[in-house]
């Protein structure tokens, strides 16, 4: 009968459901790869029933693993909390993070009740901008880390996501073969709107810029609208959008989610912080994440 649950078997769970990888979890967790596959195997003894299963190249949790992963979390989130509640319980200085759009408004809501529940006493400040703009503001220490795109910077930086672009548009949207692609777009610079004009340039398909926007919202809502089509990942779909694939180009690129950091030491709140928009930004796609 378990008494008690060994948190280091949950977080290398958890990393691994997270990661779709043995060998990237244990690259997180700090620990060999053999040394990861066998906690698994202790975990899966533990509980009477396999956790993880195989699927294409990756692992995935089983369908009851898949039940114990949400408690697992809650397990370790409480334990964290305990933890830096007493630890750091007179911490107060400003934690200050910025977000790029695409990160979505469900992910930053999930980083946000966990952050908050390790340093109760922290102010937070959030800034949702372009990668550029987050990128100056780290550089002037006006932000201690950032979720953006891939950019070429001498600041510390992690990849955390690859996402497939993918051609949305409304599904009432016709387009006319003849006619120029009507393309929603961001204002630049925007790595969607450089993806879309150079994949149809390539294939020699002419194209009008028929509306921009800096704000993700409205460019949606303009999608869904029918006044054009856009790049951005399958994340962006929704029940009244759909996925073009006869526009005659080839494969758009990977979207790249970066964590980018203050150069210098970590503090031990900061360490914390970034684990948890690691992980909860890896838990969109998993099998995706970058090993």
């Amino acid at each position: 009968m378990i008494r008690n649950f060994d948190l280091d078997l949950l977080r290398s769970f958890v990393a691994v459901a997270d990661l779709g990888s043995i060998s990237a979890a244990a690259r997180r967790v700090g620990r060999s790869q053999s040394a990861v596959s066998l906690q698994m195997d202790r975990l899966a003894e533990m509980l009477g029933f396999p956790v993880l299963e195989r699927k294409g190249r990756g692992v995935v949790p089983t369908p009851r693993g898949g039940a114990f992963l949400d408690d697992a979390r809650r397990l370790l989130d409480l334990n964290d909390q305990v933890l830096n509640q007493h630890l750091h319980g007179s911490f107060a200085q400003p934690l200050r993070l910025g977000f790029v759009q695409d990160v979505g408004e469900g992910v930053m809501q999930r980083i946000l009740v966990r952050v908050a529940a390790s340093f109760p006493q922290a102010p937070i400040t959030v800034r949702v901008c372009s990668t550029l703009a987050m990128l100056e503001k780290v550089m002037v220490e006006e932000l201690d880390l950032a979720v953006g795109f891939r950019h070429e910077t001498e600041l510390p930086a992690t990849v955390l996501l690859r996402e497939p672009l993918v051609w949305i548009a409304s599904r009432h949207l016709r387009l006319d073969r003849e006619a120029p692609v009507p393309l929603v777009l961001f204002e630049n610079p925007c790595i969607c709107r450089s993806a879309a004009i150079a994949a149809l340039s390539a294939a020699g398909r002419g194209f009008r810029v028929a509306f921009t926007s800096p704000s993700l919202p409205g460019l949606m809502a303009a999608v869904g609208a029918g006044l054009g089509v856009t790049v951005r990942s399958p994340r962006s779909l929704r029940h009244d959008l759909a996925v073009v694939n006869d526009l005659g180009t080839t494969a758009l690129p990977d979207m790249e989610f970066v964590l980018y950091g203050r150069s210098g030491a970590r503090t031990e709140a900061l360490t914390k912080v970034e684990e948890i928009l690691c992980e909860e930004i890896r838990r969109e796609h998993p099998l995706y994440a970058v090993a």
